[in-house]
């Protein structure tokens, strides 16, 4: 099978934007339109299975605590927090179904209409979305790679003549930390951290398509805004602009919605990739005389940089958008209409000023200004660890 087909069998024509995505959370589990099915059921079975040995390693460090199992739970904070997108995508099933369901209406019926400046649009949108998607599934996978190849690295490590081996997670599993119980449990580890990786991934992908998807359609926005008014009707100029006021109030209304099912994983997302980057960075600048060790984290800490910018660049590029709307209504041909309709393009003007932000808890808003925030406050965290060493 080529790439070709490959990428034409991720396509979904019922979800223009996010078939690929929502066939990768399929795959794991996540989205799940037919759970009763015995696939269905294995595939959730999967989840809690990989759900139970995750928070055995949380239970396992605060019980007995120690700080090597802390330090791997904040080296690989993007894995876990896998656990925490995962979880609260079940709790909020029903929301995901109804915004992603909102999603696929929306452009099957604008394709329907084959109008060309809409379908441009979308395409344009569409392929953007896939190339971003792709580019992140690739990165993801070579990151993968040097993460799950990093332990076996290490294990030539000696210290007073007795071998250190070292772990991805610290999992209550009932075999020995020295091979040949060694092997096993790091294949259990292996599995199931690739299984954590897709879900990351999934939800990862998901979300900025959905960002993509958002912009795009207020760029349709401003499109419907500079075409609203007709010269030669003033009853179709008139419903124009109502449908206009209706569809924005819409997109509004599923953005909140939106907001609210990423805002609370975004908070703790920004809090523990922060920690994260300064742990990863001190552990680099440890690096001697270890080629292979150091190319693997600087891959992980680029892989880590790409991910949070693709958060923020897109949800910020959503902003923008939303600040041409108003503007765009005063783009169309309102001097020839009456002063009635006159007077509605400038309701409609103020009506669709309203700039729409992502947040990252209840304050952090999600820009680029905010992505250069973080990052200095990643710094600021390294030089505050590498000061107490």
């Amino acid at each position: 099978m080529t790439i070709a087909n490959i990428l034409k069998f991720l396509e979904d024509p019922e979800y223009p934007s996010v078939g690929p995505h929502l066939k990768l959370l399929g795959l794991t589990g996540l989205w799940h339109p037919n759970p009763k099915t015995a696939m269905g059921r294995l595939k959730h079975l999967l989840f809690y299975v990989v759900i139970t040995f995750f928070f055995s390693q949380y239970i396992k460090c605060f019980v007995n605590f120690n700080s090597d199992s802390l330090k791997l739970i904040l080296q690989y904070a993007p894995f876990h927090m896998g656990i925490l997108k995962s979880c609260f995508f079940q709790k909020d099933y029903k929301k995901w179904q109804l915004l992603i369901g909102f999603m696929s209406s929306v452009e099957k019926g604008q394709l329907a209409k084959n109008d060309q400046a809409q379908n441009e649009i979308i395409n344009s949108y569409i392929n953007r979305n896939r190339k971003v998607s792709y580019f992140f599934w690739a990165l993801a996978f070579f990151s993968n790679f040097s993460i799950f190849s990093e332990p076996y690295q290490k294990n030539q490590v000696n210290v007073n003549g007795t071998s250190i081996y070292t772990h991805l997670f610290d999992f209550y599993i009932p075999f020995s930390r020295e091979p040949p119980g060694y092997y096993i449990s790091m294949l259990i580890q292996t599995v199931l951290g690739n299984i954590v990786s897709a879900y990351v991934v999934g939800w990862d992908t998901l979300v900025v398509s959905i960002m993509i998807f958002f912009a795009g359609q207020l760029k349709m926005t401003c499109l419907f805004c500079k075409m609203m008014i007709d010269e030669a009707n003033v009853n179709k100029s008139h419903n124009n602009i109502a449908e206009c006021h209706r569809f924005h109030t819409t997109l509004i209304e599923y953005t909140r919605l939106f907001n609210a099912l990423i805002s609370p994983v975004m908070f703790v997302y920004l809090v523990c990739i922060s920690v994260n980057l300064g742990v990863i960075i001190i552990q680099i600048s440890q690096i001697h005389d270890d080629i292979a060790t150091l190319m693997t984290s600087m891959v992980y800490v680029l892989a880590c940089l790409i991910q949070l910018l693709l958060f923020y660049w897109f949800a910020n590029e959503v902003t923008v958008e939303s600040t041409f709307v108003s503007y765009s209504t005063f783009e169309s041909n309102w001097p020839a209409a009456n002063k009635k309709l006159q007077r509605e393009v400038a309701l409609l003007g103020l009506a669709t000023a309203k700039i729409l932000v992502f947040r990252a808890g209840p304050f952090n808003h999600m820009s680029l200004a905010t992505f250069i925030g973080i990052l200095r406050a990643s710094y600021s965290f390294y030089t505050l660890l590498n000061s107490t060493n």
